[in-house]
């Protein structure tokens, strides 16, 4: 049954999807900011005036933004690039008791599992995301970002400790505590794109930082090469890669809380993005609807179990004509009447439960987690991968190559920013789909070092996709509210299938196998096919959210 609605209710229902932005920034006034408001500010050229605060908030908007690329760069994504951190603390003996052979069996398969092992045990950390997102939505960014900056720096004293001591089993707490950091500052990418309006300035902001994030991945090469190079001990480099830290988060840090701060009294930092093109988001148009208040009819076949929509007609035969008020009814092409059952609410206005349940969250959370764990498989595994071809006698010259390719996935942000403004996000999440299957043959089809390098471009672009497109899509149907707990669910999805999947796919391959991945790259090939089906659920609700939106 159609709900009835105020006109009050109306009003700030609209002014919570059209200024989802500005809540975020204003999120103790008692109103959210009126369209009617904002044109009254603005000045005749159609822009508000740069007032003193305005320009103060738009220079700490600014010195925000380029701290976020420094930590997101050496830290964030630095966490994922575990190759080089491996080989480093192989070189340093750690768990070289586990070689029964001595020195000339290092390392050996045991002591390169249990370090897998520590990576992916502290991937685990991926839990607690729903949890500091939760706690971002409750408490506010500069909350949670004093919690990690502390829980971070604990984690690199603990990696300079563990590796001057050569403590081996501090190395799990070492990377549980360094996994934390990475994965809640891996919410700030969106975050901080909630700081500029929404269409091409936010999307290109969470892009470039989700880039950024992946280009990380050789943060920990550099550390090797200098390690290798220089007179530089691992605990020296941990102590200097410690203090850096301590600079960019605390400025960080800082700048988080002074927009805590401005947002209570002052105007919001951002502004109405007039260059965004709605229509440039080409979704697959329903003209098979009838509205009522804020409410919309639809007959189409995402519509089965979603909640309080349902299917209004059999088919998919669209409306010529759609009466708006009184008994709604739509008129098919055959002149059949259809009786609508039940309404579609647009999911930023439901519950907030209901939004994490919503079969379009939920599509999307499924077909992240399997992206994200393949990915985490990927980073984690490749230095192995690479040795069972034959890297070690090139002296890991293609993991350095794997790593140093990292940054070209920055090359995709604009092969991102056409796929979403030319063709809307559901194509984009086709085209995730496409990159990881392409990787996947290369790695289960060949065994050539050099074909392998072709698989390591590839992969950049897949990760820039996966993650840019996955983030940027979320605040386009969640409410503000509830983007920080749909973002840590997403990692938390992720990090459940990684644990689940890839440590006993990791134990069974490097202590059975004999180091052969390739049963391992080709379930995660496969899996990639179900994918498929997921998009199209996720494309069928986007389309049903811009109709409903667009009423």
């Amino acid at each position: 049954m159609t709900r009835a609605m105020s006109e009050e209710d109306v009003a700030v229902a609209e002014a919570r999807m059209v200024n989802g932005n500005d809540s975020f920034l204003n999120e103790n006034d008692s109103e959210p900011i009126s369209n009617e408001t904002r044109d009254n500010k603005r000045s005749k050229d159609g822009v508000l005036p740069e007032s003193t605060s305005t320009k103060q908030n738009n220079r700490l908007r600014q010195v925000l933004l380029g701290t976020t690329c420094l930590y997101i760069f050496f830290y964030t994504g630095a966490f994922y690039g575990w190759g080089p951190m491996q080989l480093m603390l192989e070189d340093s003996g750690h768990f070289s008791s586990q070689c029964a052979g001595g020195e000339e069996d290092l390392p050996c398969p045991k002591q390169s599992s249990i370090l897998l092992n520590v990576q992916f045990v502290a991937c685990l950390m991926m839990i607690l995301s729903p949890l500091m997102g939760a706690a971002i939505d409750k408490f506010g960014t500069s909350t949670v970002m004093n919690i990690t900056f502390f829980v971070g720096a604990l984690g690199l004293v603990f990696l300079t400790i563990s590796t001057s001591l050569r403590i081996d089993w501090m190395l799990f707490p070492t990377f549980l505590l360094i996994g934390f950091m990475s994965v809640v500052t891996g919410l700030f990418t969106v975050q901080t794109g909630l700081l500029y309006p929404e269409g091409k300035s936010r999307d290109r902001v969470i892009s470039g930082l989700n880039a950024l994030l992946d280009a990380g991945g050789m943060t920990y090469l550099v550390l090797w090469f200098v390690v290798e190079n220089t007179e530089f001990s691992l605990p020296a480099i941990s102590g200097l890669y410690l203090g850096l830290y301590v600079l960019i988060m605390g400025v960080a840090t800082f700048c988080w809380i002074q927009v805590h701060k401005l947002r209570m009294w002052q105007e919001p930092l951002n502004v109405v993005d007039d260059s965004f093109d709605d229509e440039a988001m080409k979704q697959p148009k329903h003209e098979d609807m009838t509205m009522t208040g804020t409410t919309i009819e639809v007959a189409d076949e995402y519509a089965e179990n979603e909640g309080n929509l349902a299917v209004s007609a059999s088919g998919d035969d669209p409306c010529d004509t759609c009466e708006v008020g009184g008994q709604s009814e739509c008129t098919t092409r055959n002149d059949t009447a259809i009786d609508p059952k039940k309404s579609y609410t647009i999911i930023a206005m439901r519950p907030p439960s209901k939004q994490l349940m919503s079969k379009q969250f939920l599509a999307l959370a499924g077909f992240f987690a399997f992206h994200q764990s393949h990915n985490t498989w990927i980073l984690t595994t490749t230095k192995d991968f690479l040795s069972f071809l034959g890297d070690d006698e090139y002296g890991n010259k293609y993991l350095s190559i794997f790593t140093l390719l990292t940054p070209v996935s920055i090359l995709g942000l604009p092969f991102v920013d056409i796929i979403l403004r030319k063709y809307g996000y559901s194509i984009g999440l086709h085209f995730i789909n496409l990159l990881g299957i392409a990787v996947g043959l290369v790695k289960v089809t060949s065994t050539n070092l050099s074909v392998q390098v072709v698989g390591f471009v590839m992969y950049s672009f897949y990760r820039c996709f996966v993650f840019s497109i996955t983030f940027s899509c979320l605040p386009t149907f969640l409410g503000i509210d509830v983007l920080g707990k749909g973002c840590g669910f997403l990692i938390l999805y992720g990090g459940i299938l990684s644990f689940i999947v890839n440590i006993p796919l990791s134990n069974v391959t490097m202590n059975r196998l004999g180091r052969d991945f390739f049963l391992a790259n080709l379930l995660y090939l496969i899996g990639c096919l179900p994918c498929v089906a997921l998009c199209e659920i996720v494309r069928k609700g986007f389309a049903v959210e811009k109709a409903a939106k667009q009423s």
